[in-house]
């Protein structure tokens, strides 16, 4: 690849989408960007390596079951977030409220990771990373990780869940919540003609990478009304898939657009949590044991 790619379409997209949401009237429900705040109660602050000697922040949050059993082995839901955004994203605030072990990171060049030069390579080799880190992690079952991600991360969501196949350690599920289907054509939606001319990239495109799924159970959620990833991306996705005999749910949400259709308890947010529960279990406590403080 002769350039970034990667990098150029986040200078790209992240202006789109500040300006889009610079008159919205719910700013503390938007993605944050740039260093996360201080971490919540609760959040355990990790650092972890990627495969060229760089250090990632990670934000651990355990889960209702994973309290009330301390030094058990639980489920657990790896996020990756999207463009503007951090490990203190509120687009999985909905699935750490309803109780589940949650692990987000920051890629590097974002919040407190090391800073480096982003390509689409790089991009996917950090999602692994963190995927590989939390297989590690003694209180999380290996067997029952989720890989849920937003806008950008959705579609590094789709990348991690084929390489696990791959390597014959499958993820659990995937949920692709409002990606894209491939640069060129994120880039096209922005920079029309020109992305096509400039949005190429050597890397496997993310309808690629869900084609690679096996049998790997798979969510696609978009917003019918997105005007930042159009709703062609999840279909482009879905068919992809679909003709590669992967098993794939797809749930469209008629109002829901970029960000806001994940944020309340609306449509999106409930079907994810069902797809959830039924492949990596109900986030409830598994004995009587009293949630820590």
């Amino acid at each position: 690849m002769n350039k970034p790619i990667a990098s150029l379409f986040l200078r790209v997209l992240g202006p789109v989408l500040v300006s889009l949401m610079a008159g919205c009237n719910l700013m503390n429900q938007i993605p944050k960007g740039g260093p996360p705040p201080k971490p919540p109660e609760l959040v355990q602050v990790v650092r972890f390596p990627t495969t060229d000697g760089l250090a990632l922040e990670g934000w651990f949050l355990p889960g209702a079951a994973l309290l009330a059993n301390p030094g058990s082995r639980q489920p657990a839901v790896l996020f990756c977030h999207g463009v503007q955004d951090s490990a203190d994203s509120n687009m999985a605030d909905f699935i750490k409220h309803a109780g589940y072990t949650v692990f987000s990171f920051d890629y590097r060049g974002f919040g407190n990771s090391d800073k480096a030069d982003l390509t689409a390579e790089t991009l996917a080799e950090d999602s692994w990373a963190a995927f590989e880190y939390l297989r590690s992690r003694p209180d999380v079952d290996p067997e029952k990780i989720a890989v849920y991600g937003h806008s950008l991360g959705g579609s590094l969501a789709l990348g991690v869940g084929a390489r696990a196949f791959r390597e014959n350690v499958p993820v659990a599920c995937v949920v692709s919540a409002s990606g894209f289907s491939t640069y060129r054509r994120a880039m096209n939606d922005f920079v029309p003609v020109a992305g096509f001319l400039i949005g190429g990239t050597s890397t496997p495109d993310p309808e690629d990478w869900a084609a690679q799924l096996g049998s790997t159970p798979l969510l696609i959620t978009h917003g019918g009304r997105d005007d930042i990833l159009p709703v062609y991306h999840a279909e482009r996705i879905a068919r992809a898939a679909t003709q590669a005999g992967v098993p794939v749910e797809v749930v469209i949400s008629s109002n829901g657009d970029h960000i806001v259709a994940y944020v309340f308890e609306t449509e999106l947010p409930r079907a994810i949590l069902k797809f959830l529960e039924r492949h990596i279990g109900p986030p409830a406590p598994t004995t009587s044991a009293p949630r820590a403080p």
